[in-house]
């Protein structure tokens, strides 16, 4: 039985990583639309295009973004 719910959660977290996959996919097809893919939404610098090819749904440039994770750090 417990090994059947730890697969249930694990499944339930996949869907859910899915999913927020998805939505940012369609964010970014609607940036493409409106002429505003590959622009930063913190400084609206270009994201550099090695980062938009290892990560298509980036919205951050490199550089906002280790700062937004270096905040993140800070907070716990």
């Amino acid at each position: 039985t417990a090994s059947a719910e730890v697969g249930l959660s694990f499944i339930g977290r996949l869907r859910e990583r899915e999913s927020g996959l998805l939505n940012k996919i369609d964010q970014a097809l609607v940036k493409i639309e409106q002429g505003v893919y590959g622009e930063c939404e913190n400084c609206g610098e270009d994201i550099g295009v090695k980062r938009l090819e290892a990560r298509p749904v980036a919205e951050l440039c490199i550089d906002c973004k280790a700062e937004q994770e270096k905040l993140e750090r800070r907070m716990g």
